[in-house]
């Protein structure tokens, strides 16, 4: 939920559920207001209002990591932010803003909290600063440890913990990242796997043929033997 004030009718609104305009505010064009698109319309057809701006649907809308102007999710120019599919920016902005380490895990953090703000609270800050200094925790090691208790293990998102976890599971998710990359070599050095299927092999039973009874027969002959004649 993104709730902000109409400029025009004052009224809260949620610019994740209804059509909106951006309107920049100060000399920089980094801070904005928000209204209805309706209010502003009507504002405009009343000659109330002569600038022109974009109205933005909520299904497509979201707002720029960077530069925090609005953009179009399914604008060509738009991309999705590493790890976070649900927050964007412009490819413009991304170049300007290479993320580091540290900035990817930021920003899985956020998500994992679903903090609306691209701000992470001062506690969790000094969590991490401890973590990368005292025990020696790489960020990278640190995302991969929240993933794999989040994401492998399915444990339920404890935000009064906050990422406290992190130590005492790195140890567990390392190993287990380890055995994937292993697997993985494994599976590099195999350089043909339909060798591996097990091939289907039609085997063709005969029926059994009936063996001819043999019979003792005798001759004329050999009953005189049986007689002592």
């Amino acid at each position: 939920m993104a709730e902000v004030n109409c400029r025009y009718c004052k009224k809260k609104f949620d610019r994740d559920k209804e059509p909106f305009i951006q309107i920049p505010v100060g000399t920089k064009g980094t801070v904005f207001r928000y209204a209805h698109a309706d209010c502003y319309a009507k504002e405009v057809n009343e000659g109330r209002v002569k600038e022109i701006y974009k109205v933005w649907n909520p299904k497509t809308a979201s707002t720029c990591f960077w530069c925090h102007k609005a953009l179009d999710t399914t604008d060509s120019n738009v991309i999705p932010l590493p790890d976070l599919p649900d927050r964007w920016t412009h490819k413009g902005c991304a170049q300007v803003h290479p993320m580091n380490d540290l900035e990817i895990l930021m920003l899985y953090i956020l998500k994992l909290f679903k903090s609306k703000d691209n701000f992470i609270p001062p506690g969790l800050m000094r969590q991490l600063n401890q973590y990368e200094q005292d025990y020696e925790f790489t960020y990278t090691g640190m995302l991969k440890a929240l993933k794999y208790w989040y994401e492998v293990k399915k444990h339920p998102i404890d935000t009064n913990r906050g990422i406290g976890i992190i130590p005492l599971i790195y140890k567990e998710a390392k190993e287990y990242y380890y055995a994937l990359y292993l697997a993985q070599l494994q599976n590099d050095k195999i350089e043909d796997f339909t060798a591996y299927i097990p091939k289907d092999i039609e085997v063709k039973i005969q029926p059994p043929k009936k063996k001819a009874e043999k019979r003792n027969l005798f001759s004329f002959l050999d009953e005189d033997n049986i007689n002592g004649e």
